[in-house]
């Protein structure tokens, strides 16, 4: 969904499966000094009708003066953050070339998913989900709440917004040649997990595998109650042949998961979907 100074873009197809965008408000953008488009990632079509949206902008002469910012709640491609060989096309580095074409006075990103998605991109500014966050730790409404990160990257990225609340994390054991995961292990940082309440938190999950195997090992260390929050979720999450979170939630091993709307569409009554304030990017 492409978002253009607070009104959808309208997107029609030609019979040939081309896009028709009409855009009613042009007159009264005319009147702005900076406009704001947001993407909501819904499908991958949508970034060329960011392309035309915003080469259209470009060419009205008196909005070629006026300041143009991108807000994407999810970083399109973020996984794909580096490549192994030449058979691997590095579609991260292709969108940011897009992006940056584009000339956006600036890129605001929600959560990025590395520190490679926002290199690539000029103009940038990365928020943090610290929003979110507090309405989660505020829900849950522990107070000697521990939290919890699937590895030592996100302990370094998030850890700094809670100082005072005490953490651990995980370290994860690959087989590299597929990428899946087979186990993991807890640095606990000292601290006494047994008979804990603990807020599992990462970036983005598709399958939830980093947190399922990290709710074993939790239990394992006696852990009383497991909550989780992943800014972006994938509606993967909710398969229940490929899935593996699903199973801790649905067994009660997790209390609940925690995510924002800026990817997930899907339901279930073990999964709080936190609405995306767009001007928690703005």
């Amino acid at each position: 969904m492409i978002i253009l100074d607070g009104t959808e873009i309208k997107v029609e197809h030609f019979p040939d499966g081309t896009q028709r965008i009409v855009m009613e408000n042009c007159l009264r953008m005319r009147m702005r000094p900076a406009h704001e488009i947001t993407w909501k990632y819904e499908k991958e079509e949508e970034l060329s009708t960011l392309i035309y949206v915003t080469r259209h902008l470009r060419n009205i002469p008196i909005i070629q003066r006026h300041e143009i910012n991108l807000n994407l709640l999810y970083l399109p491609n973020a996984r794909m953050d580096r490549i192994h060989s030449e058979k691997e096309v590095f579609t991260l580095r292709g969108f940011a070339d897009v992006i940056n074409w584009l000339r956006f006075d600036i890129v605001r990103i929600l959560d990025v998913h590395s520190n490679v998605g926002s290199a690539l991109l000029n103009n940038v500014l990365v928020c943090t989900p610290e929003k979110y966050l507090r309405e989660v730790i505020d829900q849950i409404g522990e107070d000697n709440l521990i939290l919890y990160f699937p590895d030592e990257g996100a302990a370094k990225r998030y850890s700094g917004l809670f100082p005072n609340i005490p953490y651990c994390y995980g370290e994860k054991k690959r087989d590299w040649k597929t990428g899946k995961i087979l186990g993991l292990d807890i640095r606990t940082n000292q601290i006494e997990l047994a008979g804990q309440t603990v807020l599992m938190i990462d970036d983005i999950i598709a399958y939830g595998g980093s947190l399922y195997y990290s709710t074993r090992e939790l239990k394992e260390f006696g852990v009383k109650k497991i909550y989780a929050y992943a800014t972006h979720t994938e509606n993967s999450i909710l398969d229940r042949e490929k899935g593996t979170l699903i199973k801790s939630l649905e067994d009660d091993t997790v209390e609940r998961l925690f995510t924002t709307g800026s990817l997930f569409t899907g339901e279930h009554d073990k999964i709080t979907v936190l609405e995306v304030d767009r001007k928690s990017v703005v």
